[in-house]
C-alpha cells in the first residue's frame, strides 16, 4: 500500500506527537531509547508475531464486514489517534465500524454491556481495549459464541482468564507495556544521575497494562533508585493530583516520579506546582497526548512514553479484515513501537 509507513523508520524518528496522521505539535521534543519497531516484533506471550508488510497486504474486503471499535473511554485523548487510525483503514479497506466506549475509563461494567450489545446486534468483530483485563473475558466469550471475532488492542486480556473461559482470541495489536516502563525507568535513573528517592503512580491495578508498566519502572530502577511511594490513581487526573499530594506531605524529598500515564502526570504536576516544588521534582508519564506536549516543553514534565495508538486502530482493522478475509491466521500479535519523547528543557538537578 503506497501511503503505508515504514515502522522501522518510524521507530527511529524524533517525533513529538507524530505517527500514521497525527499532527506533529512538539517540535522541542526529541527522541530517544525507542524499542524495536513493529516490523519485526518479537512474539508475544501466547501468540505468533505478524510483521507490518503482511498486515499492509491484506486487500480489501469482498464484503462491507460489520466491525466495532470498543475503547475504555473518549475521555482520555490517547484513544483519539486510534480511533481515526481504525476509522481511515475501516474506509481504505471497505469496512464498516462504530465507535463505542463508555464515558468513564473506570466504568467496567459499561463496557462488558457495550460488547454484549454489539454482538447481539450480529457484528462480525469486536476490537477492544478492556477496561479490565479479567472482567470482560465472558463478555468476549459469549461474543466468539455467537461467531464474533474477537482482536484485543492495546491493554491485553488477561490470558489466564481467557484460557480458563474457553475464550481464543483472534489477534492482539498493542505494544510492550513491560518494556515501556523500563525505558521509563532507565530514563529516570539517567536524570537523578542514578540515586535518589522516588514514586510511582499506577493505572488501575489488575488491569494487565497497568501492572507491566509499573513492574517494568521498578526492574529497571532497582539497585540505583529508592520507590518510597506506590499508589493507584485509576489512570485520573484529579486523583492522582490527590494521591501525589499525599506522598509528597509523606515524603518530601522525592526527587522522580513515574506516572504510567500522561493524565496522572497531569494532576500530580499540579500537586507538585501547590508544593513549590517546580523544577525539583523528575516527573515521566506515558502516552505522549497533546496536554503534556506544553510541559515538555517547559520542562516542568521530563519525558513521556510514546506507544502510537494510531498504529493500533490502523493495524487492528487490518488483522480483523484479513482474518475474516481468510489471508490473516488467528491468534497473531503485532507490536508497535514505543518511543521516548523527552521535553527539550531539563528540569533542576536532572543531567542535561
Amino acid at each position: 500500500m503506497k501511503r503505508r509507513i515504514l515502522l522501522g523508520a518510524l521507530a527511529a524518528l524524533a517525533i513529538g506527537g507524530t505517527g500514521c496522521g497525527r499532527e506533529e505539535t512538539a517540535p522541542a521534543t526529541s527522541t530517544t531509547d525507542a524499542a524495536p519497531a513493529a516490523n519485526a516484533p518479537a512474539p508475544a506471550a501466547g501468540g505468533t508475531a505478524i510483521t507490518t508488510a503482511e498486515l499492509d497486504r491484506v486487500e480489501k474486503a469482498a464484503s462491507p464486514y460489520k466491525m466495532a471499535l470498543v475503547v475504555k473511554t473518549r475521555n482520555n485523548p490517547f484513544f483519539d489517534p486510534m480511533i481515526k487510525g481504525a476509522e481511515a483503514a475501516a474506509k481504505e479497506l471497505g469496512v464498516e465500524l462504530e465507535v463505542q466506549a463508555p464515558a468513564q475509563e473506570t466504568d467496567k461494567e459499561r463496557q462488558f454491556a457495550i460488547v454484549q450489545d454489539l454482538a447481539a446486534r450480529g457484528v462480525q468483530a469486536i476490537l477492544v481495549t478492556p477496561a479490565d483485563s479479567k472482567g470482560i473475558v465472558p463478555a468476549l466469550k459469549q461474543a466468539q459464541e455467537r461467531g464474533v471475532l474477537v482482536v484485543n488492542l492495546d491493554n491485553r486480556v488477561d490470558p489466564q482468564s481467557a484460557a480458563a473461559a474457553g475464550l481464543a482470541l483472534a489477534g492482539y495489536v498493542g505494544a510492550d507495556n513491560q518494556e515501556g516502563g523500563r525505558i521509563a525507568g532507565k530514563a529516570m535513573v539517567e536524570a537523578l544521575g542514578g540515586k535518589g528517592k522516588v514514586a510511582v503512580l499506577e493505572g488501575i491495578r489488575g488491569t494487565d497494562n497497568a501492572e507491566r508498566r509499573k513492574n517494568g519502572f521498578i526492574e529497571a530502577v532497582e539497585g540505583s533508585l529508592e520507590v518510597v511511594a506506590r499508589d493507584s490513581a485509576e489512570w485520573d487526573t484529579q486523583k492522582a493530583y490527590a494521591k501525589f499530594q499525599s506522598m509528597l506531605a509523606k515524603n518530601p524529598d522525592i526527587k522522580g516520579l513515574f506516572c504510567a500515564n500522561d493524565k496522572m502526570a497531569l494532576g500530580a504536576i499540579k500537586a507538585i506546582r501547590e508544593a513549590g516544588k517546580q523544577g525539583q521534582i523528575v516527573v515521566i508519564g506515558y502516552d505522549n497526548i497533546p496536554d503534556v506536549r506544553p510541559l515538555l516543553e517547559s520542562g516542568e514534565m521530563y519525558a513521556t512514553i510514546e506507544q502510537h495508538p494510531d498504529l493500533m486502530g490502523t493495524y487492528g482493522v487490518r488483522m480483523a479484515t484479513g482474518t475474516l478475509g481468510g489471508g490473516v491466521p488467528k491468534g497473531r500479535e503485532f507490536l508497535v513501537p514505543l518511543e521516548l519523547i523527552r521535553g527539550k528543557a531539563p528540569q533542576a538537578g536532572a543531567k542535561p
